[in-house]
C-alpha cells in the first residue's frame, strides 16, 4: 500500500461521512462496487485519475484536496516564482481563539498556479500537530497573490462553500521574520457572524511561549487604534519577538 493511495483514499473516506453518504450510497453514485470502494479508500488500489474526478465531482470537493500529499522530506530547493517571502511549499500560521483560550495552529501549503497567475493555497485550520495536518478542523483552499509589500489569500471551505475566508499580511522587512495579517470571514459556534483575527504566519516553527501568546493576542495598542479609528488595525510583531 503506497503512501500516497492512502492519503487519497483517507480523503475521499473523509469528505464521503462529511456529506453523510454511507459506503453503500456512494459506490452506487459512482457506479463501483462496495467491495472497490472500500479498497479505495483503505488505499489497497490505485484510483485512475477518471474516476478520481468522478470521485470529486460526486462529492463537490475540489480535485486537489485529494492529491495534496506531501512526501515526508520537504525539498527546500523549490521556488515559487515572484513570491520573496514564501519561497517555501509551507508556513505555519498562529492565532488566539478567545473562544477556547488557547493558541490555534494551522498548515498552510502552497504550489504554482496551473495558469501561472498566483499560487494555489491549502490552508489546514486548526491542527494538533503540524506532523499529522489531515487530523486539521476545516480544510480551506484558494489563492494567494504575492505583492511587494502585502501579501492577499482567498479560501474557501471544502465542506461549507458558504464559508469563505480572506487573509491580509503585511510582508516581513526579513525572510526570517514572521508576518503579521488579518483573517477575517465567517466565525462558527457560538455565533455565525463575521469575524476578524489577528494571525502570525512563519516560514519556520515558532516557539510556543508566553511570548508568541502576548504577539498574536490583541494587545492595548490594537485596542487603542479600534477606538480611534473605529477599524481593526494590525501593526507589525515588537522587534523584541524576532530576537532568537
Amino acid at each position: 500500500m503506497g503512501s500516497f493511495s492512502y492519503h487519497v483514499g483517507q480523503r475521499i473516506k473523509k469528505y464521503r461521512k462529511s456529506r453523510g453518504y454511507t459506503i453503500e450510497q456512494f459506490s452506487a453514485m459512482i457506479n463501483k462496487s462496495k467491495a472497490t470502494l472500500s479498497k479505495y479508500e483503505n488505499g489497497t488500489i490505485t484510483i485512475d485519475i477518471e474516476t478520481l474526478y468522478d470521485i470529486a465531482q460526486a462529492l463537490n470537493i475540489d480535485l486537489k484536496c485529494f492529491i495534496d500529499y506531501q512526501p515526508p522530506v520537504f525539498h527546500q530547493e523549490q521556488v515559487l516564482t515572484g513570491n520573496f517571502y514564501f519561497n517555501t511549499p509551507q508556513a505555519y500560521m498562529y492565532y488566539f481563539d478567545g473562544r477556547i483560550h488557547q493558541l490555534v495552529r494551522s498548515l498552510l501549503r502552497f504550489s504554482p498556479a496551473v495558469d501561472g497567475e498566483g499560487i494555489d493555497v491549502i490552508l489546514y485550520m486548526g491542527v494538533e500537530s503540524f506532523d499529522d495536518p489531515d487530523q486539521c478542523q476545516h480544510l480551506f483552499t484558494g489563492e494567494m497573490k504575492p505583492y511587494d509589500t502585502i501579501t492577499h489569500m482567498v479560501l474557501h471551505n471544502q465542506i461549507n462553500a458558504a464559508e469563505k475566508m480572506y487573509i491580509c499580511m503585511l510582508n516581513p522587512m526579513q525572510t526570517r521574520t514572521p508576518a503579521v495579517g488579518m483573517l477575517s470571514g465567517i466565525g462558527s459556534s457560538p455565533f455565525f457572524a463575521p469575524v476578524a483575527l489577528k494571525v502570525l504566519i512563519s516560514k519556520e516553527l515558532l516557539e510556543e511561549n508566553d511570548r508568541l501568546l502576548d504577539t498574536v493576542k490583541l494587545d492595548k495598542d490594537d485596542y487603542h487604534l479600534l477606538k480611534y479609528y473605529n477599524m481593526m488595525v494590525i501593526n507589525r510583531p515588537a522587534s523584541l519577538f524576532l530576537e532568537p
